[in-house]
């Protein structure tokens, strides 16, 4: 691979300056944080799944399986890296401020991490594409403490710490073909144009992680041991996901001079990923300590827990399409819809362990709508941003039992986003840089039992290589 040393130093300066700002704001007052999911229903990433964790698909909120222009890197959709015109490198970060609500009891924070990190190998416009990255699906990494007076034991100090959780690295490969004809450009000549494409891909991804957690109650009264807990979750599943995209072109328009005038297309996708094997192993231990020396030392094990533990992930598809229009200046304008789905509540006989609480898993699912807008050229300036908004509702696969009442409530989402892809300055290629921002609110049909608010903030870049400086291409001259 053959980068420019201008090109590598600007990718690497906004990068780390990227990373250093998510870090930063990712830390609050009184606690240090850097989570992709608050809930304490997440489970992993299983339960309240956050995905679209890169700017492109965080501004089309639920937006998988088709994808209206070819920008960013879609992870969950296999097939669009084929659609790609040139290899490309994505990079992002994220920032969220989030409010949880449990009857009168309310708690506010801050947080940040990574998203996305991708590439797509492939020679420029070839149809056939090699895809691998990695993204987190949970994390947390955060530090509470908290002080309390007790009666009978005086001066208590309590402190909460995670670190640890669960990604996804994966790779695929895809492929496309495209089906050209003659359109009318007048009444005397034709053009000939790509009218349909299918693009098909798949994908081997591997979860891997162990989520640490760490409870601390220190006494200051000497007289008295302290106690810590330490749970430790590591977790290992492999999978696959198949993926298909395909567009139809369903009307184009050319004048006698063979200038395009406009066009309709329509573009479709799905993708399906069958059942997999989650394995944890699973330890706990509870143990008595004393400060000696100015360090936390473990004088007496109460409590040791260790045993493997195997579940059964459930199958997963999304279908999804939308109707796109192009116009003679550039312009674009797209309306899309994706629709998923997924039977959890299969998992209660072999993921049980992992729903502890009074909760069970329940069937999901989740529509979105989204936009694109691109607006036309101007004179004298030809690159151009482009706009998108989303908004998705889901019921998450989540059954939590209502205080007093033998009967569920399921925690549902929704979500609204904006963001937009502007080309990046300073460079040559079709580098963009991208910004999202996604907010929303989880709740159930009980508004005073749970309620989660957020909102997260997206930026992120892709790097493509410039015309004269080809990655994966020989050098014809030195």
């Amino acid at each position: 691979m053959i980068i420019g040393k201008r090109g590598f130093s600007l990718a690497s300066s906004l990068l780390a300056g990227l990373v250093v700002v998510g870090l930063g704001m990712g830390m609050s007052t009184d606690a240090k944080a850097q989570e992709t999911d608050f809930s304490p229903f997440a489970r992993f990433g299983l339960g309240t799944s956050q995905g679209q964790l890169s700017p492109g698909l965080a501004s089309t909120v639920g937006l998988i399986s088709v994808n209206p222009d070819n920008v960013f890197i879609n992870p969950d959709q296999p097939a669009s890296a084929a659609a790609l015109g040139n290899p490309t490198f994505q990079g992002s970060i994220h920032v969220q401020g989030m409010q949880l609500s449990e009857g009168e009891a309310t708690s506010n924070a801050w947080t940040g991490g990574p998203g996305n990190f991708g590439l797509v190998v492939k020679r420029p416009r070839a149809r056939s594409a090699f895809s691998l990255g990695l993204t987190p699906m949970t994390s947390k990494a955060y530090l509470v403490q908290r002080s309390l007076t007790d009666t009978a034991l005086g001066e208590v100090s309590t402190a909460f710490e995670g670190e640890g959780g669960l990604a996804r690295a994966y790779m695929g490969l895809s492929h496309g073909w495209r089906e050209k004809s003659w359109v009318a450009a007048g009444q005397k000549d034709s053009v000939q144009i790509s009218v349909r494409g299918l693009d098909l891909g798949a994908q081997v991804d591997h979860w891997f992680g162990d989520a640490l957690q760490t409870s601390r109650i220190d006494i200051l009264d000497p007289t008295f041991r302290d106690a810590r807990t330490v749970v430790s979750s590591r977790q290992r599943a492999t999978g696959f996901i198949l993926g298909a995209e395909a567009f139809q072109v369903l009307r184009a328009r050319y004048d006698d001079l063979k200038q395009f005038r406009g066009s309709w297309v329509m573009r479709l996708g799905a993708t399906w990923s069958p059942e997999r094997a989650l394995n944890t192993d699973f330890t706990k231990w509870t143990e008595s300590t004393v400060l000696l020396s100015g360090v936390v030392t473990g004088i007496d094990t109460t409590e040791f827990i260790q045993t493997e533990l195997q579940g059964t992930v459930p199958s997963k598809w999304t279908l999804g399409g939308g109707l796109q229009y192009d116009g003679s200046r550039g312009n674009r304008f797209g309306v899309f819809v994706d629709l998923h789905a997924q039977s959890w509540s299969n998992a209660n006989a072999s993921l049980g362990h992992l729903m502890d609480g009074d909760g069970s898993w329940a069937d999901a699912w989740s529509r979105s709508i989204a936009m694109v807008w691109t607006p036309g050229r101007k004179p004298g300036r030809i690159t151009r941003t482009t706009y998108r908004a989303g908004f998705s509702h889901a019921m998450l696969p989540l059954d939590l039992a209502s205080a007093g009442d033998a009967a569920t409530v399921q925690l549902q989402e929704w979500r609204a986003s904006c963001g937009f892809n502007a080309p990046l300055k300073g460079s040559r290629s079709a580098s963009q840089l991208h910004f999202g921002m996604d907010f929303g609110r989880r709740y159930t049909d009980l508004e005073s039992y749970h309620t989660e608010s957020n909102m997260r903030v997206h930026i992120g870049v892709t790097l493509t290589p410039f015309v004269k400086n080809l990655w994966l291409t020989p050098r014809l001259y030195d």
